[in-house]
């Protein structure tokens, strides 16, 4: 019985390194910090970005989009329609509350009666939203003297329907203009470039 032994005591068995528990308890806050530090930063920096852009009035609005197609030999005439149409349609819905730049002409012709506007100016209107569709959506060309004449009109339309300060509606349109082209000219240097 000289050859059986008693059993050897265990083998350890992993890495001895005690100082690795710590390394990676230490490596593990580093993350914790790092990520709340990021997060916090996009946080900041999303509320940093966020500013409010004060809404120019619709007759601002309608004037500045006017003169971008002022030079009406630069444009064919279904583009020019298309855009003079949209302009007048935004400020019709800003200045009036009318849903006009979802509606067919067809649809908005009949609302242009009960618009709070002169008679003579509402069928000025209605004459030229008729007017417009054939070369939009045709083969109507338009002559560019008549671009000017439409251009003009839309202006006179915008400058005649705008209201004051106080709300009130001016007969005579003398205050109003000055009135809209002081805003206007401000509004200009206030946004130098709205291309």
């Amino acid at each position: 019985m000289t050859d059986i032994h008693d059993i050897q005591p265990p083998v350890s068995v992993g890495i001895d390194a005690p100082w690795l528990v710590p390394s990676l308890l230490a490596l593990a806050a580093a993350l914790i910090l790092a990520a709340g530090w990021w997060f916090w930063k996009k946080r900041n920096k999303n509320r940093a970005v966020e500013t409010i852009v004060p809404e120019l009035p619709p007759e601002l609005t309608a004037m500045q989009a006017l003169d971008h197609i002022a030079d009406v030999r630069r444009l064919d005439g279904k583009t020019f329609y298309f855009r003079l149409s949209a302009i007048l349609r935004q400020y019709v819905f800003g200045r009036f509350a009318v849903g006009a730049p979802e509606m067919t002409t067809e649809e908005f012709i009949p609302r242009i009666d009960r618009l709070n506007m002169d008679k003579g100016l509402a069928q000025r209107l209605r004459v030229l939203c008729r007017a417009m569709d054939p070369v939009k959506f045709g083969s109507e060309t338009a002559m560019e003297k008549q671009m000017e004449t439409d251009l003009l009109f839309a202006r006179e339309f915008v400058r005649k329907t705008t209201f004051t300060v106080n709300g009130n509606d001016k007969e005579d349109g003398m205050e109003e203009n000055t009135l809209l082209s002081s805003n206007y000219e401000n509004s200009k240097k206030q946004i130098p470039n709205l291309k």
